[in-house]
């Protein structure tokens, strides 16, 4: 029976999901546990020539916690010496065994068959499975004894609107390729209302990926896509007034969190949301954002209604940070991990 150590001790084992540690985890909880005596930890696996012994030894007692992704010979040694270690909680933000490879970005079949075997096999290790939205949560129901939902905290401070009383205003989206279909059922959505609105610019983060769609719309800048660092500075810096989160029907992105509104409202803006989950169940329509369904003119008429009532607007975006304060204190993810630092084993 291994004799784990009194002081608690967390090792993040991290693969290639920085933001994901950082946003549940190590920005919202890490200060404040070592403040309270716990040990807390970034292993960074891929900087590591891999050593089975010296990885256990690193390891022996900790409490682990894995994000998204680890290489085979790091899930091997962890099942090799399961019992070395203390409690395994397994962080996802994505379900790979849910995805169907057709659609999975190309991904080779090798490769998807790959990572599902890898998430089968991690969640078998873990005491717990840590998901980021209910959709995800339910998507998982079922595949292990203890799945719990841990939904985005607030990162940095709101910003003031003074921004909402200048002339001109900024219509944002900030999604990753991953998210490209979505914004591109907007493309006449966008190239109406920029014509008829030479108050407006639209900035999307697509760069030199561009989809054809969009190529030609008035006054539109396409900034390359930042890194996780990089962008967490341009959130602070920049201000936008209105932010669109579009999530279609046959949408490949259907287990996100609602880190959207998180991200619109630091900087400083109103979101327009699919009305479908998780945004139909944060967003109280016309008060802290408008929920708005596929079709285009609904898309249309809600831009046209925030352009249109700048006062409306403005108190929207007021009642959005309030919003974000509720929903995002980091002091709910804190206990969350405190609680969970307590506890060697549950299984």
């Amino acid at each position: 029976m291994t004799a784990f150590p009194t002081t608690p001790r967390w090792i993040v084992l991290s693969d290639d999901a920085l933001a994901l540690e950082d946003i549940y985890f190590f920005l919202p909880a890490m200060a404040a546990l070592r403040k309270e005596g716990t040990r807390v930890e970034r292993f960074e696996t891929r900087r590591w020539k891999f050593s089975p012994k010296m990885a256990n030894a690193r390891l022996s007692g900790a409490c682990l916690l894995i994000a998204r992704t680890l290489k085979p010979e790091w899930i091997e040694m962890l099942e090799t010496h399961r019992e070395q270690h203390g409690r395994i909680c397994y962080l996802l933000d994505q379900d790979f065994c849910g995805i169907d490879s057709s659609i999975d970005g190309g991904t080779e079949s090798g490769e998807h068959s790959a990572r599902q075997d890898m998430q089968r096999r991690l969640m078998a290790l873990a005491d717990e499975v840590v998901v980021v939205s209910e959709q995800l949560a339910n998507a998982l129901a079922g595949q292990h004894p203890m799945i719990s939902l841990l939904t985005p905290p607030m990162i940095g401070t709101l910003p003031n609107l003074h921004h909402l009383d200048a002339d001109d205003w900024c219509i944002g989206f900030h999604g990753t390729l991953a998210h490209r279909e979505d914004i591109v059922a907007l493309a006449p959505v966008l190239r109406d209302i920029q014509a008829r609105h030479e108050e407006t610019e639209i900035e999307l983060m697509m760069g030199r990926h561009l989809p054809l769609a969009l190529t030609g719309i008035p006054r539109l800048k396409t900034m390359e896509a930042l890194g996780w660092e990089a962008f967490q500075d341009y959130c602070a810096r920049r201000r936008i007034a209105i932010g669109l989160a579009p999530l279609m029907a046959d949408s490949a992105n259907h287990e996100m969190s609602w880190l959207r509104f998180l991200d619109i409202t630091r900087m400083g803006g109103v979101g327009i949301y699919s009305r479908r989950a998780p945004f139909i169940d944060l967003i109280e329509d016309g008060v802290d954002g408008l929920l708005v369904g596929d079709d285009p003119a609904q898309w249309t008429a809600a831009l046209e209604r925030l352009l249109g009532d700048r006062d409306a607007t403005r108190a929207m975006a007021h009642n959005a940070q309030h919003k974000a304060h509720e929903v995002g204190d980091p002091l709910r993810v804190l206990d969350f991990w405190r609680a969970r630092s307590t506890v060697v084993r549950s299984r």
